[in-house]
């Protein structure tokens, strides 16, 4: 079954931009994430423990509402390094987009799922044909992840952008019939009860890197020893959360808000799936590259040519 995507204000705003990254000075590296996101959470463990400052490297972090938004930022030379997922960097390099994947983040999709309101008719992937799914933003990794499920119901299923703010209430309010939730938004809504899981997209997906850290070529190239240092910083604080549950849930509570019990499981589901080390291999990325043929994507970049294993696998220090 063919499908196709539009993907709105990304293609636009990205068509419109000038690649070329702005000068920086080469002892800061500006990190782009959305803000209190489970991937992106070790950004801000890594500044709690002083990190960056024990590998030597200076960073700025600025939060986006979602990783399509890192992507615009990134293509405009407004930060160096960006957490999003390899379609989004395919669309990106059609556009003349020069950036490219340092690390992996998660491998598989945790904390991913096609929610549904818990007295839906809906049963399985079948029943979305012909339905409304909520999505944060066209060309975000929830419009691609939409594509695969309606690639699975095997009809149409029209894909509404309601922004990630308006998920549960487009959902709740019956304006569509099932939103695709990321972490913690899935978390929250399950445990509460006002949501049940139709598609849990980690169990059912093999490894396809839904997140990874990818970095403009201008900063690869111009300060290399910034990336270096960088991830240096962000997978030692991922080891040492994986490593210290009370403090990392702590932590987590006090980034985010999130209640004592989401938190647990935040850490427990999300960070506990974060790679180590920041290894990454061409069949994850072509295995995620097949959500972008599902949009018609097919002239998409070899898998192998939207990655590098130069800055992999990080060796982590202690705090």
């Amino acid at each position: 079954m063919k499908l196709s995507v539009r993907f709105g204000a990304l293609a636009l705003s990205l068509s419109g931009l000038a690649f070329a990254a702005v000068a920086q000075a080469d002892d800061v590296v500006r990190i782009g994430g959305t803000s209190n996101y489970g991937p992106v959470l070790p950004v801000a463990a890594a500044e709690e423990l002083k990190l960056f400052d024990k590998v030597g490297v200076k960073t700025q972090f600025t939060g986006f509402p979602g990783g399509a938004a890192c992507m615009e930022a990134l293509a405009a030379g407004e930060v160096d390094m960006v957490n999003f997922f390899p379609p989004g960097l395919a669309l990106a390099k059609r556009r003349g987009v020069k950036a490219t994947i340092v690390s992996a983040d998660s491998l598989t999709p945790r904390g991913w799922d096609v929610i549904v309101k818990k007295d839906s008719p809906l049963k399985t992937v079948k029943d979305l044909a012909g339905k409304k799914v909520g999505i944060s933003a066209t060309g975000s990794t929830t419009d691609f992840f939409g594509l695969w499920a309606a690639n699975e119901a095997g009809g149409p299923v029209n894909r509404i952008p309601v922004g990630g703010p308006g998920m549960v209430p487009n959902l709740l309010s019956g304006n569509v019939d099932a939103i695709v939730a990321y972490p913690p938004l899935s978390y929250k809504m399950l445990q509460a009860g006002t949501g049940r899981s139709l598609v849990d997209f980690g169990k059912v997906m093999p490894a396809n890197v839904p997140d990874v850290w990818m970095a403009s070529d201008e900063v690869i190239a111009k300060n290399p020893d910034g990336v270096k240092k960088t991830l240096i910083a962000l997978y030692s604080a991922v080891v040492y959360m994986q490593a210290h549950p009370d403090w990392s849930i702590s932590f987590i509570q006090k980034q985010t808000g999130l209640p004592p019990e989401i938190a647990k499981q935040e850490y427990d589901n999300t960070i506990m799936g974060l790679s180590p080390d920041g290894a990454i291999k061409t069949e994850w990325v072509e295995e995620s590259l097949k959500l972008a043929k599902l949009a018609g994507m097919n002239d998409t970049p070899p898998a192998k040519d939207l990655f590098t294993t130069r800055f992999v696998p990080v060796k982590v220090v202690t705090p």
